[in-house]
């Protein structure tokens, strides 16, 4: 997400918030994830790994992760695949207030086919929590950050693959349990998709998420000049290489390593780490993943493509 983990920007809206012990619920393949302590260190928070054998679900991951927890006050649980700014003091003194056993984060949005829609009472209290319904009676969703009560794990079994959207909360309304809906109007985006991801990406470049910090992704300056022509915003990684008259237009994301061929145009668009772009492309509206090779006189439009990638020379890819 412009050059930066995902994670990373949860980790520093949790920091900002005083939050300084976080449990990461992942696969088996931990080591994967370890280069995050560096970063939840200069952010001041320890950093622990809950680790599934298996898939356990939304909610299972949250039972296995429970051995880490202290104390018996409230934790926060975030989904990994969100990229908001939710005031966490507000949510906390909301939670506390109504005396919530589960306090959920909401937003409303225009098509709620695709999430878990809310519906609240004039307290705010959920009276119902439908998974992705073909048919929505609000729009009203589910923005993926809770608030909990301890003894709430113990509606929750151990060792078993289960969801909280689908099963937990319905639960925890058929019996009685207090949910009620925090009301989110700052910035929220689930980037599950190829469109929403590279929305996201452009929105951090353009700060419109506010993370409660003073801290920014780090980026290179380039500046325009014979090499690069720029018209617009480019966040730039380490060891970037630019051929002569690269063209450089609305919002660009360039990641490490990467070289640009002389006389190509980029639009709108995200290169990840060691892309090799040759000369006289087009990359507009596009997404180029890892490690992938585009040969000269490529155009690549409105499209994604994946890592590990080679585009022959003179290939048409998208809306020609």
């Amino acid at each position: 997400m412009a050059n930066v983990p995902l994670i990373q920007y949860q980790l520093i809206l949790l920091a900002g918030y005083g939050i300084n012990y976080v449990v990461l619920a992942v696969n088996s393949q931990r080591k994967k994830y370890t280069e995050l302590l560096k970063t939840a260190r200069s952010l001041g928070i320890n950093l622990c790994f809950s680790c599934e054998k298996y898939p356990l679900g939304t909610a299972g991951g949250i039972k296995n992760a429970c051995r880490f927890l202290k104390g018996n006050d409230p934790f926060i649980v975030f989904n990994g695949d969100i990229l908001s700014d939710c005031n966490l003091q507000q949510m906390l003194s909301f939670h506390k207030s109504t005396g919530a056993d589960v306090s959920i984060a909401i937003v409303e949005v225009a098509n709620p086919k695709d999430f878990g829609v809310i519906v609240i009472d004039n307290e705010r209290r959920i009276q119902q929590f439908i998974e992705k319904p073909e048919q929505p009676v609000s729009n009203l969703i589910n923005a993926g950050v809770y608030i909990m009560q301890p003894d709430i794990l113990n509606e929750i079994p151990s060792g078993e693959e289960v969801s909280i959207e689908k099963e937990i909360f319905p639960h925890l309304i058929k019996t009685g349990r207090k949910l009620f809906a925090y009301v989110h109007n700052g910035y929220w985006m689930d980037v599950g998709t190829i469109e929403k991801y590279k929305n996201a990406n452009f929105d951090v470049i353009e700060g419109k998420v506010n993370f409660n910090s003073g801290r920014k992704s780090e980026e290179n300056t380039v500046v325009a000049g014979e090499t690069v022509h720029i018209r617009g915003r480019i966040c730039c990684g380490k060891n970037v290489v630019f051929g002569k008259n690269v063209e450089i237009d609305g919002t660009v994301i360039i990641g490490d390593n990467c070289f640009i061929g002389e006389n190509t145009s980029i639009k709108n668009a995200i290169l990840f780490r060691s892309v090799m772009v040759g000369r006289n492309c087009l990359i507009h509206d596009s997404i180029i993943g890892n490690a992938s090779l585009i040969e000269e006189n490529c155009e690549i439009l409105h499209s994604a493509v994946a890592d590990n990638s080679r585009i022959c020379r003179h290939t048409k890819i998208g809306n020609i």
